[in-house]
């Protein structure tokens, strides 16, 4: 596929072919239709207040579809439309569950 690849902070990014790995246990291989950059992927791009790291692709506000799925990955299959996000979810965060956001008071 082809990609926009950040190699340095803040220098133009370069238009590549990139191939992209099958997933291992528990990844999700997924063909970006759009995306778009934000003030975050700026903000990475020239690595303001943080160690860079490059290469990079930008633009995480995307819209895709499955491709494939590694072992243990039964809630996604191929096909299916997603939205992927800058962070990782848990589904189960005991930070973010319902009970502890009522023990913090937040109802």
């Amino acid at each position: 596929m082809q990609s926009r690849v950040a190699w340095e902070a803040g220098k133009p990014l370069v238009i590549e072919e990139v191939e992209v790995a099958s997933p291992q246990k528990m990844e999700v291989r997924i063909k970006i239709l759009f995306t778009s950059l934000c003030h975050t992927d700026v903000y990475l791009w020239e690595a303001k207040g943080q160690n860079p790291v490059f290469p990079r692709i930008l633009g995480h506000e995307a819209r895709g579809v499955v491709e494939s799925v590694g072992e243990g990955v039964n809630d996604l299959q191929p096909g299916d439309h997603v939205l992927p996000i800058f962070t990782g979810e848990f589904k189960e965060c005991p930070h973010w569950s319902l009970q502890s956001l009522k023990t913090r008071g937040h109802d």
